[in-house]
């Protein structure tokens, strides 16, 4: 018989399938591999049992009659997830370790939440990643997740007992799918079956243009070298976004502040060369009630779900308000020093220094002596500043921790008469949104506890944006931008082809590039630009690439005070070329 060759990670789980499976006479269809390609060894010997004990060319050709649903692959998961809870019931007697196994692997699922691959939380089934959740914390005797009361029948449902055969396993599947996806038999396709390595547990593909908004907790602890993270799945054809696209950015995000015409103005300027092909969205946020979009039911839960965030990030500010309230003292107090040595001081009227041409006629028909100006003991302000927040997936473990920063940067400038704006940038279906969450005439600062992660980020293209999202009102005053990020520019939408070259993906080396240049620009267009890093270590090099020597690099709100008094010192610097 001729064999298929195997090689490296595939042939373990090969192995580890037939081993438990207790025979070595087939192939697997089905093997399990987590995101950096090693063998899933829990999942691979649940693959192994359900040889052992169900007519797998029965379920086999259960599996493909939905092979052709754009959901297969999210049925795959679900019940998988239906089969390992019988499997475990039906082995855990004969096999001691099993137990321990699962735990392990359990344990592993939330080691790997937290560590995912960059865009992995962004590519895969969002209501699979919740049933996995709240199977594993079960497992680990963990306090289950917060989800809706049909995610929780969802989860009882798959716990599909260890009493069942191959005739009952069959009906428990189907009787799954239809109760909660109204999916019936007769819907099923008979295509022929898909090649191995099917079922990898943790990942689904989606096109680009219908990527979703996802808005999940995360551990809150700003843990930032365990940032979440992404993975592009595949380039695919790319053809921008559509009408209803925009409908979907306009229902999650809110309303653009700018009218159709003025968008489109920006877009022909900014979204030329790699961003060919992509849109901008600037926005204030979405009003509760306000969606009207098609896809009513997921946009209301996307909003429903910024609102439980913010609720978090306020929560997280009451429960450190001591330590929030001395940031701010501390760094007013530094940034107030910093600026006492380098901005100009405010003239005051004298009777010698530079003379006032306007008011020389009064020293000799008024006798006064006054027409003179010298410099004062009080300073004027002249800087403006825009802090500009990364709110991408790859945040989600930092979302309280990231909007407190916020807060206490800009509480701290506005202290000390500093006009200061806080905007936070994601990307979505082709659309790089810039969210205002504190504008530069409002008094409080609250509105940046409306911050949340989701989506992806196109660095090079906000950046851009940002420049032109100027205000008469700031006439005069030195620019300066300050970006909180983990200097990982990662999007969806591809990088546009040019010429010869064909599209690539918006990730690594190029998405960096053009980070790079965008920076490069907007310093030499006057608006000083610096980084406040809260990423990985990883990172590093490419944090330099972009901003030079124009970065910071804090671990938590303690360390704030003194990496942006030290960043803004080195802005004042550059602008007066020291």
């Amino acid at each position: 018989m001729i064999k298929k060759q195997y090689a490296g990670s595939a042939r373990r789980a090969r192995n580890i399938i037939w081993n438990a499976a207790g025979r070595y006479d087939f192939e697997p269809v089905f093997m399990a591999f987590f995101p950096n390609g090693t063998p899933d060894h829990y999942f691979n010997m649940i693959a192994g049992l359900a040889e052992k004990w169900f007519d797998m060319d029965r379920l086999y050709a259960f599996f493909r009659r939905y092979e052709r649903d754009h959901r297969a692959e999210e049925f795959d998961e679900y019940l998988w997830l239906g089969l390992e809870n019988c499997l475990y019931e039906k082995e855990r007697r004969e096999r001691p370790r099993m137990e321990t196994l699962r735990r392990e692997r359990a344990e592993r699922f939330f080691k790997e939440q937290q560590n995912l691959s960059r865009q992995q939380m962004e590519m895969q089934s969002m209501p699979v990643f919740t049933q996995q959740e709240i199977r594993w914390a079960s497992v680990l005797g963990r306090r289950a997740p917060l989800v809706s009361s049909k995610d929780r029948r969802i989860s009882e449902a798959l716990l599909f007992p260890g009493s069942l055969d191959t005739d009952g396993i069959l009906a428990a599947m189907e009787s799954f799918l239809q109760t909660f996806f109204r999916f019936s038999p007769s819907e099923m396709s008979s295509a022929p079956a898909r090649a191995g390595m099917l079922s990898r547990l943790l990942l689904r593909r989606e096109h680009r243009r219908v990527d979703r908004l996802i808005v999940r907790a995360g551990t809150g602890e700003g843990d930032h070298e365990r940032a979440a993270a992404q993975r592009h799945e595949g380039l695919g054809r790319y053809t921008g976004p559509s009408k209803e696209d925009e409908d979907y950015i306009k229902a999650v995000c809110g309303e653009s502040i700018l009218t159709e015409n003025e968008l489109r103005i920006l877009e022909n300027d900014l979204c030329a060369g790699i961003d060919e092909g992509c849109g901008l969205w600037i926005t204030k946020g979405t009003v509760p009630g306000t969606g009207g979009s098609s896809d009513a039911e997921s946009s209301d839960g996307v909003l429903a779900d910024i609102a439980k965030q913010q609720k978090r990030n306020i929560s997280f500010r009451d429960e450190q308000s001591s330590e929030i309230a001395h940031s701010i003292r501390d760094l007013s107090t530094r940034i107030d020093t910093v600026l006492s040595s380098y901005l100009k001081h405010m003239p005051e009227p004298s009777r010698a220094g530079r003379l006032r041409p306007e008011a020389a006629y009064r020293l000799p028909v008024l006798d006064d002596t006054r027409v003179f100006l010298k410099n004062g003991d009080e300073t004027e302000p002249e800087i403006c500043v825009d802090l500009l927040l990364d709110a991408s997936q790859s945040r989600l473990h930092s979302q309280e921790v990231l909007a407190s920063q916020a807060y206490i940067i800009a509480e701290s400038l506005k202290k000390i008469r500093i006009p200061v704006r806080v905007c936070a940038f994601r990307s979505l279906r082709g659309f790089t949104v810039i969210e205002i969450l504190k504008d530069w005439d409002v008094r409080t600062s609250d509105g940046v506890f409306r911050y949340f992660a989701g989506g992806w980020n196109r660095d090079a293209l906000a950046l851009e944006t940002m420049a032109r999202l100027d205000d008469p009102a700031m006439t005069g005053k030195q620019r300066m931008l300050l970006i909180l990020t983990d200097a990982s520019p990662n999007d969806s939408a591809p990088i546009a082809g040019q010429g010869l070259f064909l599209s690539r993906e918006y990730e690594g080396a190029a998405a960096v590039k053009a980070a790079e240049e965008a920076v490069r620009l907007l310093r030499a267009e006057g608006i000083r630009t610096g980084a406040v890093f809260l990423g990985n270590t990883g990172h590093l090099d490419d944090l330099h690439q972009i901003y030079g020597h124009s970065c910071v690099r804090i671990r938590g709100i303690r360390q704030l005070a003194q990496g942006v008094s030290d960043l803004l010192l080195m802005l004042l610097r550059e602008s007066r070329g020291d």
